[in-house]
């Protein structure tokens, strides 16, 4: 573009020569900002030799803002924006692999997704990001394989079985997924039904419920190695079946007027006294009697022993 002083001398006796011509004020314009220009460019050089394109690519923005119609300025900007971008991209993708290698996985997706930006299309950051999900899938995949193995050792069963399902739920090939869920499924269950049975002991009275719990029982005594959870389960419940399925005397008295029946046992007719033998649990014991009112009892026996005689007798007549 030369320098400052022959661009003035040429404009002046451009002026001299032609003064009406209607491009002379905008050469006259140009040439005034010419000085500044050079200097901005100059500045821009300095900046882009000491690696700072940043810096480089700024001064030449205001280089071109000078004097929209200088190419050499025009052409160095897009030179320089160009590698800037560049830098940027090389940097965003080593910073993304900087925090690929700790693990660190929201921000090499984040440094990763500017390359991608940077540079449409790359290649490169692509594949960068499909290794990151691949790097964050597995991660996740062996968090979870140890909160299962964790739970297992803990004995807490349905936390295991949730860490093994979301587990086959990233990859219904993973091999720890499948066999965690089979191992840990048949605990989790056997383990409610003991949770049940211990928390409601008063069930047990059923003799259903009482023999499949004791089915239960034996199935759970021949798993090995038993941790300390299961070993009380199983105590607990050896405790509960044999006080469950040991009758207990009880004794009955009427009025040998009033027809007794107790619900789910016999109908015993009228008595003055019987003695019976019945399991803990709790039973609804009728008495009916030709012009009395029908008397209704609930009586609980318990294991710890026979209680008080029980009177079933009606004696309120009806008007």
């Amino acid at each position: 573009a030369g320098t400052p002083g022959p661009v003035t001398d040429a404009l002046a006796l451009a002026e001299l020569i032609e003064p009406e011509n209607a491009e002379l004020a905008a050469l006259q314009r140009r040439a005034a900002n010419l000085e500044p220009l050079m200097g901005l460019m100059e500045d821009a050089a300095a900046a882009e030799n000491s690696g700072d394109l940043a810096l480089a690519e700024q001064k030449l923005q205001q280089a071109t803002a000078l004097d929209t119609e200088h190419q050499r300025a025009a052409a160095e900007l897009a030179r320089v924006s160009a590698a800037y971008v560049d830098q940027q991209f090389n940097d965003a993708m080593s910073d993304g692999y900087s925090a690929l290698d700790e693990g660190r996985y929201s921000q090499d997706r984040e440094q990763f997704q500017r390359a991608a930006q940077l540079q449409a299309g790359s290649a490169e950051a692509a594949s960068a990001l499909r290794e990151v999900a691949s790097a964050e899938q597995a991660s996740r995949l062996q968090r979870l394989k140890q909160d299962g193995i964790r739970y297992e050792q803990s004995e807490q069963w349905q936390q295991a079985v949730d860490a093994y399902e979301k587990a086959a739920g990233i990859d219904s090939n993973v091999l720890f997924a499948t066999e965690g869920l089979e191992r840990s499924r048949s605990r989790a269950r056997l383990d409610r039904q003991f949770r049940a049975a211990i928390d409601k002991p008063g069930r047990l009275s059923d003799v259903a419920v009482a023999e499949a719990t004791g089915k239960l029982l034996q199935q759970a005594k021949k798993i090995s190695p038993q941790g300390p959870v299961l070993q009380q389960q199983i105590r607990k419940l050896d405790t509960l079946l044999a006080q469950a399925n040991t009758p207990v005397p009880v004794t009955l008295r009427s009025d040998e007027q009033t027809e007794v029946i107790i619900y789910k046992v016999a109908r015993l007719g009228r008595f003055q006294q019987r003695e019976l033998n019945l399991r803990p649990g709790t039973y609804k014991v009728r008495g009916s009697r030709n012009g009395y009112r029908d008397v209704l009892e609930s009586i609980t026996i318990t294991h710890k022993g026979a209680p008080a005689p029980i009177t079933i007798a009606c004696t309120e007549p009806i008007n």
